[in-house]
């Protein structure tokens, strides 16, 4: 799968996570900070492995250094997009840094993850087996 279509799944996830996160953060104090860390952690961790999934499909040179020096570049700037737009979503939320503490766990976690399937060095391996399949 070509990057732009990477990128076109991005567009599409995120916009139906961050109109969900929206409204539960405007239902006037009826979603509690467990439900909104949780949802928007939840979304970050099925990005990252989406995300994965897709840039492993996407690069069959695994193993090249230039490969995987794209592929962890493309992985680093997703997630810092992701975790900056769901921190964004919250702006007005008096949860936001609650959020944005789950949100920065996540982001190490999906790093551990990347590491791991890097180590690996084979894309049916790599893929965490619980990624969506919506990219791959």
């Amino acid at each position: 799968m070509s990057t732009e279509k990477i990128l076109d799944v991005e567009v599409a996830f995120w916009s139906g996570v961050i109109d969900k996160l929206k409204r539960r953060a405007a239902a006037d104090g009826r979603t509690s900070v467990e439900e909104l860390t949780e949802f928007a952690g939840s979304a970050l961790d099925r990005y990252a492995r989406m995300l994965l999934a897709g840039l492993l499909a996407a690069y069959s040179g695994l193993g090249d250094p230039d490969t995987e020096a794209a592929i962890r570049q493309r992985f680093a700037d997703g997630l810092d997009r992701a975790g900056t737009t769901l921190r964004d979503a919250l702006a007005e939320s008096p949860h936001r840094h609650s959020v944005s503490q789950v949100l920065q766990r996540k982001m190490f976690e999906a790093e551990s993850m990347f590491r791991k399937a890097l180590k690996s060095h084979g894309t049916q391996r790599a893929v965490p087996s619980d990624a969506s399949p919506v990219i791959a």
